[in-house]
């Protein structure tokens, strides 16, 4: 608490700014100030007791107007000081305030030199460049109580960026960092001043990088950068990123961290002087080692790429390896040792020379970051794939290849996009028609089986159409409807059910339909279903149908050529009989006797009916033709039976009539 804030009254005390309690136990805790209004009962059982409540507290009594009796009371019940009248309250409030605020001052700034001696004497007792960073770290992750702390360093001009420490050392998973990804460090070596970024998704600062960031595993919110100088240059910085948005960053912060910032500026100097002395001294020797001790300024940070999981290969001009840490050689499958004095390519399988050899000259090749695939032949294991980027050395001369074993990683991808065509040629070689739709009805999914019989092409629906207009006005929600019932097959399934869908040219098309609600956890994401063209089908039943149906006429016609057979066999012998004794009355009736002629009659009418069965009787096929009504009758041949019948009938009962007459 500062100023006003840790004031607080006890009593009837009218000031601007004060808050008064009437009751002690109401009192807040952490006050600094206590004013007590004259007289209060037991004086001084009230200062005791307040004394022991609060720590470093300051009682004032105050006195509505010049009491010397009263001033003494106060000052032997143990006040600090006693104010008389509201002109003197406010004089003493006011200084107090600033006595308070000199005190804070002082201890800040006692808190500062401290740790700045601190942190002097801890560097001096470990002078290494690489102790000298750690104590950077610790001591700004300690300070700001900040997720991750890191050191970056690099060169002007260079377009990589190495980190070289954090606070946390299972934090580094990214040794050799892209300038350009970091648009914060570029604001940092332009500026030469730190860098405060309350919100790194809404700062404009990192636009650029967005899209990034929002994918990234773990996407920080909030960065503070302090530079690391080196004649007048910015060579690096220190890093510190927090997954929360920060408020305003306290003063006494950005100068505690200047402090460290400009503390291991002093350190780096040294180590980079040092360096430079070291080369011209090297720079005596003969071209082989002189190369070496090039590629060897990178020692400083020896320790640190030992620590990484990425393997790390530093290269000469001609590509000779003149450092490697040891996840290099893990990676590689070989001592760190044998690594020196070989050639980076010829670790290679000759099927990635010319693409190592392509980004060494830098070229742009692989994915966007610069990483590309290469194969190194393992012995006595298949070959291993290596993810590598490959990023030219200015100061000393030589490259610098940083890799990763990616086998698993790739063998993992080759399955997954081996799967995803498997099943993309499952969905288009299916004979019926495969749908998806999202759950706001756009298409998402349209095979060829889809195509071939509504007409449509896949690249004009597919998120361009809505599903529903598939269907005939109103299906569409149906189905739907269907789906999310219990009663078709449960929630989220339908069972197999007729349905029509509509063609591009508009034509119905009969189908089988069979779909289901595609889920991600309980939320519904998309709708499939599968459609079978029944038109074949429909036209196949109404083929065999026809087929039935002449079988049942041919069956007809067998059983009628058998009936009338035995039909003929089962009448012939009787009509023969008749047909005899017929012929034995005409010879004995002379002509022109009155019964004559109606045995005449029976005669003829007999031998017309053994005629009839003889002809059915020689059935193999036969015709129908119309009769009474509606009825069909087979066809012989022969004039109507009935009305030869009829005829005769009519003749023979004339005679008879005519007999009787």
């Amino acid at each position: 608490m500062k100023g006003d804030a840790a004031i607080i009254a006890l009593g009837s005390i009218i000031h601007r700014g004060i808050r008064a309690y009437d009751d002690e136990d109401a009192l807040p805790v952490g006050a600094r100030l206590i004013i007590v209004a004259v007289p209060f009962e037991h004086s001084a059982a009230l200062v005791e007791r307040l004394r022991a409540r609060y720590v470093d507290v300051q009682l004032m009594a105050w006195l509505p107007a010049l009491d010397e009796k009263r001033v003494s009371d106060c000052v032997a019940a143990g006040f600090d000081a006693v104010a008389m009248g509201e002109a003197h309250l406010d004089h003493c409030v006011s200084r107090w305030s600033r006595d308070l605020e000199l005190a804070e001052a002082n201890a800040t700034q006692s808190e500062i030199h401290h740790g700045l001696v601190s942190l002097i004497t801890e560097i001096n007792s470990h002078p290494e460049l690489g102790e000298v960073l750690c104590t950077a770290v610790l001591r700004l992750s300690e300070l700001f109580s900040i997720d991750r702390v890191s050191v970056v360093l690099f060169k002007p001009g260079d377009e990589i960026a190495f980190v070289v420490a954090e606070h946390e050392e299972s934090l580094i998973d990214n040794l050799v960092i892209r300038v350009d990804d970091y648009p914060e460090l570029r604001a940092v070596m332009g500026s030469h001043e730190p860098l405060v970024i309350t919100d790194v998704l809404g700062d404009t600062l990192l636009s650029g990088v967005r899209s990034k960031l929002e994918h990234a595993k773990q996407t920080p919110r909030a960065s503070v950068l302090f530079p690391l100088l080196h004649k007048d240059e910015v060579v690096g910085a220190l890093f510190l990123r927090d997954s929360q948005p920060l408020g305003s960053v306290e003063e006494r912060l950005m100068h505690m961290g200047k402090l460290i910032a400009a503390v291991t500026s002093v350190a780096i100097g040294a180590a980079l002087e040092q360096d430079t002395l070291l080369s011209e001294h090297r720079a005596l020797r003969r071209k082989k080692a002189e190369a070496d001790e090039r590629v060897a300024g990178l020692q400083q940070f020896s320790n640190f790429f030992a620590q990484a999981n990425d393997g790390i290969v530093v290269t000469d001009d001609d590509g000779v390896i003149r450092y490697a840490n040891e996840a290099a050689g893990s990676i590689l499958r070989c001592e760190v040792g044998e690594l020196g004095g070989k050639r980076f390519v010829e670790l290679l399988n000759a099927d990635s020379h010319v693409l190592a050899r392509r980004a060494i000259r830098g070229d742009q090749v692989g994915d966007s970051y610069g990483y590309i695939d290469l194969l190194v032949p393992v012995e006595g294991e298949q070959e291993i794939v290596i993810s590598a980027a490959i990023r030219a050395l200015e100061q000393p001369n030589g490259v610098l290849v940083s890799f990763r074993d990616v086998t698993e990683l790739r063998e993992i991808e080759t399955e997954l996009r081996q799967t995803k065509e498997f099943l993309e040629n499952l969905i288009q070689s299916s004979v019926d028609a495969i749908v998806a739709a999202d759950i706001n009805g756009r298409i998402i999914l349209f095979n060829r089986a889809a195509e071939d019989f509504l007409g449509y092409s896949a690249r004009d629906v597919v998120g361009k159409m809505n599903v529903a207009r598939l269907y005939p006005p109103g299906e569409a929600r149906d189905v739907m409807r269907r789906l999310r019932s219990e009663a078709f097959g449960g929630a989220g399934r339908l069972e197999m059910t007729r349905k029509d869908l509509v063609s591009k040219h508009g034509i119905l098309v009969p189908v089988n339909l069979t779909a289901s609600v595609i889920y991600e956890g309980e939320r519904e994401i998309a709708t499939v279903g599968i459609f079978t063209d029944l038109r074949e089908l429909l036209k196949m039943e109404e083929k065999l149908s026809q087929v039935q149906r002449r079988l049942k006429n041919t069956e007809r016609q067998v059983v009628a050529v058998e009936l009338a057979g035995a039909t003929a066999h089962e009448l012939n012998q009787p009509l023969t009989s008749i047909l005899g004794y017929a012929e034995m009355l005409r010879r004995r009736i002379p002509e022109g006797d009155a019964n004559r002629k109606p045995v005449d009659v029976i005669y003829r009418e007999t031998d017309r009916m053994a005629q009839i069965v003889r002809r059915i009787g020689q059935i193999t096929a036969y015709e129908t033709k119309a009769y009474v009504g509606s009825s069909k009758i087979l066809d012989f041949g022969s004039q109507d039976s009935s009305v030869d019948a009829e005829k005769s009938g009519q003749e023979s009962l004339g005679d008879t009539d005519d007999e009787s007459v």
